[in-house]
């Protein structure tokens, strides 16, 4: 058994959430290294990443393995331009990853690696002003950062990895999407 269906839906058990874990400091070193991070970086673009079982009944996008959501909030009282963030959360669709992966951790391992990178990628190039994106730009937006994504984890040495590269080339941009 892969998971856990509750209703229509299946989440990621106790090992996959160890296994996605894993992807997000993965990913992180990845982003850190290729973009010239900072050690404090992360702590200065805070985000979570949610499971479909942290979040219950949401609207899911059509097709996508993850959903990334931008936030702001003031942190404290003083009048300066560090008062004001960025907050972010990284929303999983565990059974559409469990379905596309076969909960097998040979593959999810590099599919959940993937689809944190692709996220991390996004939240970087906000937090660089490298995009300030309208509805009219997210294809263009999306298409930046999936071929950023391939160009950063053709690198990686991870087991299985090239063949999800290969698997997001051959399907739409879309896949993974903000």
């Amino acid at each position: 058994m892969y998971c856990r269906s509750f209703g229509s839906r299946d989440f990621f058990l106790p090992s996959h959430i160890q296994l996605l874990e894993k992807a997000v400091m993965v990913a992180e070193d990845i982003i850190s290294n290729f973009f010239h991070l900072t050690t404090d970086y992360w702590v200065r673009n805070p985000y979570e990443v949610k499971t479909l079982k942290d979040t219950g009944t949401i609207d899911i996008p059509e097709g996508v393995y993850a959903h990334l959501m931008k936030y702001g909030k003031r942190f404290c009282q003083k009048d300066s331009g560090t008062d004001y963030r960025d907050l972010y959360t990284i929303q999983v669709y565990d059974h559409r990853v469990l379905k596309a992966t076969g909960g097998k951790e040979s593959v999810l391992r590099p599919f959940l690696v993937y689809i944190m990178t692709h996220e991390l990628v996004h939240i970087t190039r906000f937090a660089k002003f490298e995009c300030l994106i309208s509805k009219e730009d997210k294809a263009a937006e999306e298409e930046k950062v999936h071929g950023l994504t391939n160009e950063i984890l053709s690198k990686v040495p991870i087991s299985g990895l090239g063949d999800i590269i290969d698997f997001f080339q051959s399907k739409e941009a879309a896949t993974v999407i903000v």
